[in-house]
């Protein structure tokens, strides 16, 4: 069962999506949702190299310019970022994006900003013994390229 734990993301999260431990994230994903056109949820995974943590209450965020996701942001801006490991749990961050000027980043990819709005913690209820074993995780086919390729967006989303 989920409950609110606050408006903003704690010192743990917000190292965790500062970018600065990239390395110890790299074949995990994040499952985000943003709201399309009829009102339904529309899922995405984002790398922790394409989520920046610039202070407990803001993000920032890269996603490919043409997809769903971008046109969803553009329209709508309501997200909700899923942060699920085991060893932490799982995390729900409902927040407000806008998009940032074009030319952030390289062509083909759209930036936002995003204000926190609620964070909720799931954890199980009373009496349950279930619990994660496990988060969303990937493989890259060139580990080194990618983490590169995050850190240069990483950087571009630091100076936006």
């Amino acid at each position: 069962m989920s409950t609110r734990v606050s408006d903003h993301l704690d010192d743990a999260t917000f190292r965790r999506l500062s970018g600065e431990a990239l390395a110890a994230r790299s074949g995990e994903a994040i499952l985000v949702s943003t709201a399309d056109e009829h009102g339904r949820p529309h899922p995405a995974l984002l790398s922790y190299g394409e989520v920046l943590a610039v202070s407990p209450d803001v993000l920032r965020l890269v996603v490919a310019a043409g997809s769903t996701t971008a046109r969803n942001l553009t329209a709508r801006g309501a997200i909700t970022l899923c942060l699920v490991t085991a060893a932490e749990g799982a995390l729900y961050v409902k927040a407000r994006a806008r998009p940032l000027p074009a030319g952030v980043l390289g062509a083909g990819l759209a930036a936002y900003e995003a204000r926190i709005e609620e964070v909720l913690a799931d954890a199980p209820a009373a009496g349950e013994e279930a619990r994660l074993t496990s988060g969303i995780a990937f493989v890259s086919e060139d580990p080194a390229r990618q983490s590169a390729a995050w850190a240069m967006r990483l950087e571009a989303l630091r100076r936006a």
